[in-house]
């Protein structure tokens, strides 16, 4: 999806894979919405001779991202920025380390609702980004430079001025309606109404909000009514990520989801049993 609009808007794209993959984006291709995504594959086991890249976006599950991370590798110069759009807290980290803290984005993906179906790609909305500095990540210039690449894009953004704030509000959010939709198999809107389903998301995200609090982030009634209101304009029938990947037979991101919960409930004594369930069901 970030691919279509980066094209769409003007910019060089590439879209970087290896072997089996690179050629499965090449023939039949990637479609967004019904239109042929305009963008070269770019297989670095071979010899590329495109780059360096200004922007990096990096937008894959967690369990892959140590291998995306060597992957664009060919592409990566003096002036390269990178955007991580997986979930989680620990992604722009892992770019840090390996590639120097200043290149790296804070950023995350709110309220798109992409769907993939084999090389079919299918969304409503595209949602906004939310991206800044903090913690020693990215610059003012490197931010300044994405904002007119998103531009470009026709893509949404905004610049929060707590970020840390803003990763830790989607990751409750992630933990609540992706582990639960998975778990029981429904789409947004059964969480929408009082019952089961809404009582789960909001037991995974009251332990979250318990262990943010000891790692010193406020999140509170003021986070999940911001919730609520980004619940309300996602498509009923929709499907969170996690619940595609149940549904695909792929690997979930429970682990970076539950098991940060659990793991952060044990350093700090607070009890998580609805994370812990989560970690003993999902795959």
């Amino acid at each position: 999806m970030y691919a279509a609009h980066f094209a769409a808007g003007g910019l060089t794209t590439w879209l970087v894979a290896r072997g089996d993959r690179a050629e499965r984006l090449r023939s039949p291709g990637l479609s967004v919405n019904g239109v042929p995504v305009a963008a070269e594959v770019v297989d670095p086991a071979g010899t590329v001779t495109t780059g360096p890249a200004d922007l990096v976006v990096i937008a894959v599950k967690h369990h892959q991202l140590a291998e995306a991370i060597e992957e664009v590798a060919p592409l990566v110069g003096e002036r390269t920025t990178f955007l991580s759009v997986l979930n989680g807290l620990d992604s722009e980290e892992a770019i840090a380390r390996r590639y120097g803290a200043e290149r790296v984005l804070l950023c995350i993906a709110l309220a798109m609702d992409a769907q993939r179906d084999g090389t079919s790609i299918t969304y409503r909305q595209a949602g906004r980004l939310a991206i800044g500095t903090g913690g020693g990540l990215g610059t003012a210039e490197r931010l300044v430079a994405v904002q007119v690449a998103l531009d470009r894009a026709g893509l949404a953004w905004e610049a929060p001025a707590d970020m840390r704030h803003e990763m830790w509000w989607k990751f409750m959010v992630n933990v609540g309606i992706n582990q639960a939709s998975a778990v029981i198999r429904a789409p947004y809107g059964r969480f929408r109404s009082e019952g089961p389903a809404r009582s789960l998301m909001l037991a995974l995200m009251a332990e979250v909000i318990a262990v943010a609090g000891a790692e010193g982030i406020d999140l509170g009634p003021a986070d999940l009514d911001t919730w609520h209101k980004v619940l309300a304009g996602q498509p009923p029938q929709g499907l969170t990520s996690m619940y595609q990947d149940v549904l695909a037979g792929r690997p979930t991101e429970v682990g970076i989801f539950a098991g940060r919960v659990v793991a952060l409930g044990a350093r700090h004594a607070i009890p998580t049993p609805y994370n812990q369930a989560m970690a003993w069901i999902l795959p």
